[in-house]
């Protein structure tokens, strides 16, 4: 054996054998020093010397004894810190709570030097079983799975060891109720003071477990407990970033982060789908390919404001571009990422798609725009038929003086043509400001529709050709049957005149729930509704007059050949009927116009128009008060009752038509006009039935009896009388206010 085996040895051996060599070494050679001592000395070994050689050696013996016995209880210590470290170190390894307990059940049956272990959860305050290991074979388990009672919690929260009864005692009765195991072992896992579960050992061997084990398991469940507290915070982080990922990326607005450079270097799933690009085709690219060329001016300065400057851009209203070309109205805010020098590194763009909220906005603005038109044309036409009240009443009473052959007859009967001209119109814009007499009674939509198609076919050459795609069922609604045929002209004439060179116009008619986008009309309802297509194929319409097309005077054609009312009529109808309308167009494809209009219950039965009973001729009544504010009128309706034989007083106003009955005068009726300054035609009425209860009065005004302002007062009144009119329509009207107070 040379040096170096020697060495070798030496160093193989641990500090606990080395120091017991060295004391056996030290009491050998004790003795043996004492025995050459007196043998090399000549002198007999005594008593002494052998009390001397057993005493060193006896406490020779006591001092290696107490070592290994100390080294033994610094072993096994060691062990089990090594136990524990391992145990550590593979359950702090873990992150996923039922992985952590497969990895401390393994650990603990090869440590702990047993057979069989369990891992139990508490949930919901039941005892579950979560993981075994090496149990398959075993027919029952330690503890049933089931509810917990207060007893059963307060024995699993005790570490205990249970140990099958010996032989003798097993003979004398004793039960062991857990087959296959001879020991087991309990304790809890807790995890921050909250009961979690238990971890249980089991051993066929009933020597293998001893209270040492508990400690061990004692200390290796505090482990785990510590491993499952991280792991619970891992993964509520790891949810909470889940829950801010999905936040982000399925976030109603539209994100993108962008560099210096301008380059886009990450963008959330609503971005990609909404602009209709993979997020591959997005990041990475620079941010300008999502802007129409339009925007890059706007999105440069904004670059700079951002990484320049470093001011965050707010509330900016800009337009985005899908990879399809389609642009996007949107609401862009910026903020910024610095770096650790505070400088801007990075930006964050959240962009807010306002474009149905700007279309929106374009109705309305729309509507107002067309509500304001329609209150003008409503007071334009009042006022209008004051004037040609006062012309068509003067070449009434001219005509009637004149005779046919008479030089001027002729230009009499050119003013009185022109006038109705003008009547005509005024009614369009009373149509268009909702302000005429609408006669409502239920009608089936198919037969006006005919009826219709028959005008228009004979304003129509071969080149055009009508398709018609008619409901089968009955669609009844409450309407005004001449307002709608006239809604209907209206728009098959646009469709005849929008194809110079022929075309087709298809009109159908079918129930509708009324959804979809609305352009004009009434406002949109979930009612079932009937809808009313008129369809060409002709020359259509750009953006910029789709956004005027209901506006009085509007007009497309060219001058003389169009007066711009007739889609404003269209409006006033679809409004008056409380419908709506949708459209479409689009240039060089034609236009596709919709009226919406509340259907009737089927049950009720379409009525036809009851026509009013001739006027009984009787005695002319001696005088008739005429109230209104314009003298021309005043005058030519009291020269139109004057020669039809009645006597006349004519006031310009309220005041004077109090005065002239205070003073006792009584007339048989009063013509009386609504729209006056001062004391206006309501409080006029009013004050008139408080001095005669029995005064018969004879509205007279430009605006119609549907009109909300006089609605009420014409149920009031004796009769109704719509400016301009004639003497023949003045004649009818008086006669029949008169024959109810005969009748009377």
């Amino acid at each position: 054996m040379n040096f170096r085996t020697i060495r070798t040895f030496r160093s193989s051996l641990g500090p606990l054998e080395q120091a017991q060599i060295v004391i056996s070494t030290a009491v050998v050679v004790t003795l043996i020093t004492i025995l050459a001592f007196r043998v090399v000395s000549g002198e007999k070994l005594g008593w002494y010397d052998l009390i001397s050689v057993v005493t060193v050696g006896v406490i020779g013996f006591l001092i290696v004894w107490s070592t290994i016995s100390y080294g033994r209880i610094n072993e096994q210590q060691k062990q089990e810190l090594l136990a524990l470290k391992t145990i550590a170190e593979a359950v702090n390894r873990a992150i996923d709570i039922p992985y952590l307990l497969q990895n401390a059940l393994q650990e603990a049956k090869r440590l702990l030097d047993v057979e069989y272990a369990w891992a139990y959860a508490i949930e919901n305050d039941r005892l579950q079983l979560a993981l075994h290991r090496g149990t398959a074979e075993l027919p029952t388990t330690v503890f049933p799975e089931g509810p917990l009672d207060a007893d059963a919690r307060k024995l699993l929260l005790t570490p205990q060891i249970r140990k099958r009864p010996t032989d003798a005692k097993m003979r004398r009765g004793a039960a062991w109720a857990y087959d296959g195991v001879a020991a087991w072992a309990s304790v809890p896992i807790m995890m921050k003071d909250q009961f979690f579960g238990v971890i249980v050992v089991a051993s066929v061997n009933r020597r293998a477990i001893t209270d040492r084990h508990i400690d061990l398991m004692t200390a290796f469940a505090n482990q785990i407990g510590v491993a499952m507290e991280n792991a619970a915070l891992f993964q509520r982080l790891r949810k909470s970033e889940e829950q801010y990922m999905d936040l982000f990326e399925h976030s109603p607005d539209m994100y993108h982060i962008v560099n210096r450079d301008g380059i886009v270097v990450s963008c959330n799933q609503t971005e990609s789908m909404r602009l209709q690009y993979r997020k591959d085709d997005i990041v990475g690219q620079p941010v300008f390919k999502l802007y129409p060329p339009s925007s890059h001016a706007s999105v440069r300065r904004t670059l700079h404001l951002l990484f320049d400057e470093g001011r965050p851009v707010e509330g900016a209203e800009e337009q985005m571009m899908t990879s399809t070309g389609e642009h996007i109205d949107v609401s862009v805010n910026t903020s910024i990422i610095y770096d650790e020098a505070h400088r801007p590194v990075l930006a964050r763009a959240v962009a807010r798609d306002i474009t149905e909220k700007k279309r929106l906005e374009a109705r309305v603005l729309h509507a107002q725009r067309i509500d304001s038109i329609g209150n003008l044309a409503g007071g334009v036409a009042h006022d209008f038929n004051n004037i040609l009240t006062s012309i068509l009443g003067s070449t009434a009473i001219m005509k009637r003086k004149m005779r046919k052959t008479d030089p001027w007859f002729r230009f009499v009967d050119i003013i009185e043509t022109a006038s109705r001209r003008g009547a005509a119109l005024t009614r369009q814009l009373l149509t268009f400001a909702r302000k005429t007499n609408v006669a409502f009674k239920p009608i089936i939509v198919n037969d006006i529709v005919d009826e219709t198609l028959r005008l228009f076919e004979r304003s129509i050459d071969k080149t055009i050709t009508i398709r018609t795609r008619l409901a089968s069922e009955i669609c009844l609604i409450n309407g005004d049957d001449g307002q709608i045929q006239q809604a209907l002209l209206n728009l098959l004439i646009n469709a005849r005149d929008a194809m110079p060179d022929g075309g087709v116009v298809t009109v159908t008619t079918a129930r509708s729930d009324g959804t979809g986008p609305r352009v004009g009309g009434g406002e949109q309802r979930t009612l079932e509704m009937v809808a009313v297509t008129v369809a060409d194929d002709g020359v259509g319409m750009d953006a910029a007059t789709q956004q005027h097309i209901f506006e009085p005077f509007f007009t497309t054609k060219d001058q003389g050949k169009g007066t711009g009312l007739g889609l404003s009529v269209v409006y006033g109808v679809v409004n008056a009927h409380n419908g709506y309308i949708q459209m479409q167009s689009e240039e060089g494809r034609g236009t596709q116009f919709q009226l919406f209009f509340p259907l009737l219950p089927a049950s009720e039965p379409a009525r036809r128009p009851t026509t009013p009973k001739r006027a009984v001729s009787g005695r002319r009544i001696a005088r008739i008060l005429i109230v209104d504010d314009e003298p021309d009128v005043g005058d030519v309706i009291a020269g139109m009752l004057s020669s039809l034989g009645y006597a006349t007083t004519f006031v310009d106003s309220g005041r004077k038509a109090m005065a002239a009955y205070r003073r006792g005068r009584r007339y048989a009726a009063v013509v009386l006009d609504l729209n006056m300054p001062v004391m206006g035609g309501r409080e006029t009425l009013l004050k008139l039935r408080e001095i005669d209860p029995g005064v018969r009065v004879l509205i007279s005004t430009g605006y119609s009896n549907k009109n909300t302002d006089v609605a009420d007062l014409v149920e009031l009144a004796d009769g109704f009388l719509q400016k301009p009119y004639q003497t023949e329509e003045l004649d009818r009207a008086l006669r029949t206010v008169l024959e109810s107070l005969r009748s009377s």
